[in-house]
C-alpha cells in the first residue's frame, strides 16, 4: 500500500525514466537533412521526417510547406494534417 505522495513521486519518477532526449547529429547528418528538405521543397516531393517527441521516437510524412530558419522548425503537411517540427528534435529525413 503507498501513500498517495508516495504514488505520485513513484509515477513521476518512471515517467522520467521513459524520456527521449533527441541524438546529437553531426555536420554531414545535418548537411543531408537539409539537402533533402530543400530538394523537397523545390520540388514538391513528400519526405519522411523522423524526430523525438518527449516519450517516443515519431514519423511524419509530409510536404514541406516552410522552413524557418528563425525560429528553427520545418512545417510538413499531409492533406489536413500539419506538423512543426523543431531543428533539433529531428532525427533523420528520407524520401518515402
Amino acid at each position: 500500500m503507498f501513500l498517495p505522495e508516495h504514488r505520485k513521486a513513484l509515477l513521476e519518477q518512471r515517467k522520467a525514466a521513459t524520456k527521449i532526449t533527441p541524438p546529437v547529429l553531426d555536420e554531414q547528418q545535418w548537411e543531408m537533412i537539409s539537402y533533402i528538405i530543400q530538394e523537397a521543397l523545390e520540388y514538391e516531393q513528400p519526405i519522411l521526417a523522423t524526430y523525438v517527441t518527449t516519450y517516443e521516437i515519431t514519423d511524419f510524412c509530409g510536404f514541406v510547406d516552410k522552413i524557418d530558419t528563425g525560429k528553427k522548425y520545418i512545417q510538413l503537411s499531409n492533406g489536413s494534417q500539419i506538423e512543426k517540427i523543431p531543428f533539433h528534435l529531428l532525427v533523420d529525413v528520407t524520401w518515402p
